[in-house]
């Protein structure tokens, strides 16, 4: 089964990032919060529970028990900013 998710930098809160997202078959619905910066730095330490560290808001609708499609939003917005610094401003995951 394929997996398609796409997502949108929604808006910035200091150095926090809110991302819509959903499949690519629905509207971008969903919400997450992330704060990357505090992770890197380690201000977040890297054994924090997903959960914690992507903070759905608002679950896509196909995403409504878990956040499977929000981690897989945050792996590339992640190593995006690992490499550049700055949050990812719209993409998709693909498998």
């Amino acid at each position: 089964m394929a997996i398609c998710i796409k997502f949108k930098l929604y808006r910035m809160d200091d150095n926090k990032a809110v991302y819509a997202y959903g499949d690519c078959s629905e509207n971008l619905e969903g919400l997450f919060e992330l704060d990357l910066e505090k992770l890197i730095s380690g201000e977040i330490p890297s054994d924090t529970d997903m959960r914690e560290v992507v903070k759905v808001i608002k679950p896509c609708i196909s995403d409504i028990d878990y956040q499977h499609k929000a981690n897989r939003a945050f792996s590339k917005i992640y190593k995006h900013y690992k490499e550049a610094r700055t949050y990812l401003l719209e993409g998709g995951y693909y498998a």
